[in-house]
């Protein structure tokens, strides 16, 4: 008895339980006709996703409005009302079942049409919908896997197996890769495809030449949909503008023929400041826009506001080239202009003293940085006074630019440098010698007197600049530095009209072993070498005390004497022993 009261009591709990849940239930699903507002679960009950990622990856995103469904497609759906979620898929009949709400046929609807069909559903079942916020969403979450065939003038025809969100350029490109075989579902089937492939490629090389030698098409493509519908795929424009429209997504079973381009067929063209100029097929409805940017658009030194039209007649002859604005068209100021076949379009590039053109200043002037200037035009002094003048501490007596040209390649001193720089032929051995070596200490510097233009004002001094310019304007040095044979070499200040002697004293004198009379001074501005009795010192300058020679004149001249004599006496005797056997 105790055993059958305890099972009883068990039941009734159970039921309990049943009906508690059914209740709950009830409270959170909308009848039809219900007016009640719908409350929110905190708690989602969430159905696992497909695990596979094959197909998560997307050339772009998808528009609901052209993508077509079909068996495999797999979708999320979110209950707001209960907090769950399910991932239905399309059923191999092309029918999609959506929990609590129904099934759906959607064989030929684009997934636009299919949200559009949900949407009317959900409004029949709930009154008072507020269309912004739905009690249910629905997205695409993983398109299906498709097979489609490539055909015509490709490397490798044959059917690939693709995402359903693909475009046809994809495909395209993949049987154009030598290394990449078709993934045909019916190849292990049917091995002879291959030949047959093979054989159709041979045909169409018998008939237009080896492939590669006239170019595919890339305008007139067509795809041809398992319902016999057919789209026009056009890369160029679809690369030039990236118009959606131009090659819609692929479906199961489209085959994709990739035709041979009529060479003789209309064209436009598209040449010069552009950055893939070339021939393009031309499709009715091209404009000089649109156009431009088939060439992937303009170069940055293209002179927009005069583009070159060339029409031609119909006798064959071009009509004078009309001039078109560009930048008006683009900014709607004036209308686009439609193009008829066989139209060229020239777009020039601006002369060089239209582009821009920077030096950079630095050093002593109040606002160092990068100007710009009309490239051989502006002048030195224009800059300085756009940069707001010399400072106070400025030197403009040891100023330099620097001019980097094609000229700096020659200062590694190659032969093919040099040959193109030279005449070698009216050289000897010794010049071409020291040519070498005074080019590889040669500088970029551009010869200019900025004491004579800033100092004394003698406005013909002045130079004109060029694009990378290095303007330097040093501060004014006060010290002279002396090394060599010195006892202290090191910095000396700078004493106006000081002779050398005074500066010699001034690091302790002569070393032992100096020589004296070969003492140099090193201008600042110039890096010239020159004798102290003919050039003054200035500050900056530099003075070198060399070694005096390890043997004297006398000695070199007496080596030199004995080597000669040498070489006399074995001259003598090698003409004796000549002359003995020459003897009968």
């Amino acid at each position: 008895m105790k055993i059958f009261r305890f099972v009883l009591s068990l039941a009734a709990l159970f039921a309990v339980l049943i009906a508690f849940g059914v209740s709950a239930r009830a409270q959170f699903t909308a009848p039809a006709g219900s007016k009640s507002a719908l409350p929110e679960i905190t708690t989602p009950k969430i159905t696992g996703p497909p695990t596979s990622t094959e197909g998560m990856t997307f050339e772009s995103a998808i528009d609901p409005a052209e993508y077509h469904l079909g068996p495999g497609d797999v979708f999320e759906m979110h209950y707001w009302t209960s907090g769950e979620t399910f991932y239905p898929a399309i059923s191999a009949d092309n029918m999609l079942l959506l929990p609590n709400v129904g099934a759906f046929n959607i064989k030929g609807k684009t997934f636009a049409e299919l949200q559009d069909a949900v949407n009317q559903k959900i409004a029949q079942s709930f009154k008072n919908l507020n269309p912004d916020q739905p009690p249910i969403s629905l997205v695409l979450y993983q398109p299906r896997k498709i097979f489609v065939t490539v055909k015509g003038d490709v490397e490798n025809p044959g059917v690939y197996a693709l995402s359903a969100a693909t475009r046809p350029d994809i495909a395209i490109d993949l049987a154009n890769k030598v290394d990449i075989a078709p993934q045909s579902a019916f190849n292990s089937m049917q091995p002879s495809i291959a030949t047959i492939q093979k054989n159709s490629e041979k045909g169409l090389q018998s008939v237009f030449g080896v492939r590669g030698t006239v170019p595919a098409s890339e305008r007139y493509i067509t795809v041809t949909h398992n319902d016999g519908t057919t789209d026009r795929i056009d890369l160029v424009r679809y690369n030039g503008l990236h118009d959606e429209h131009a090659e819609p997504p692929l479906r199961e079973g489209d085959i994709i023929h990739v035709p041979l381009r009529q060479m003789n067929a209309a064209s436009i063209g598209v040449y010069g400041a552009v950055v893939s100029p070339g021939d393009f097929e031309y499709v009715s409805g091209d404009s000089l826009s649109t156009a431009i940017r088939y060439a992937l658009g303009v170069t940055a030194n293209a002179d927009l506001h005069h583009i070159e039209l060339t029409r031609t007649g119909v006798d064959g002859t071009p009509d004078a080239p009309k001039i078109l604005d560009l930048t008006a068209i683009e900014a709607h100021q004036a209308p686009d202009l439609p193009l008829l076949p066989n139209d060229r379009i020239i777009i020039r590039a601006l002369p060089s003293e239209h582009l821009a053109a920077v030096v950079d200043l630095r050093g002593e002037v109040a606002q160092p940085g990068v100007y710009p200037i009309a490239d051989g035009k502006t002048t030195l002094s224009d800059v300085i006074k756009m940069a707001g003048g010399l400072t106070a501490n400025a030197y403009p007596a040891a100023g330099t630019v620097l001019r980097h040209t094609y000229a700096e390649s020659l200062e590694a001193g190659t032969p093919e440098d040099i040959q193109r720089s030279t005449r070698l032929e009216d050289l000897s051995v010794a010049d071409t010698g020291n040519f070498s070596r005074q080019l590889s200490m040669r500088r970029p510097a551009v010869s200019v007197d900025m004491k004579r233009l800033f100092v004394d004002n003698d406005r013909s001094a002045d130079i004109p600049l060029s694009d990378g310019d290095v303007i330097t304007i040093p501060k004014q040095p006060t010290t002279v530095y002396v090394f060599g044979f010195v006892n202290n070499a090191g910095y000396v200040s700078y004493q106006k009209d000081a002779p050398l002697n005074y500066y010699i004293a001034q690091t302790g004198g002569y070393a032992n072993g100096a020589d004296k009379s070969e003492t140099a001074i090193i201008k600042l501005s110039t890096k010239a070498w020159g004798d102290p009795s003919d050039a003054k010192i200035e500050p900056g300058d530099e003075i070198f005390v060399p070694k005096e020679p390890d043997h004297s004149e006398q000695y070199n001249l007496a080596v030199w004497a004995a080597i000669v004599a040498a070489a006399g006496a074995v001259i003598a005797g090698i003409s004796l022993y000549v002359n003995i056997t020459r003897k009968p």
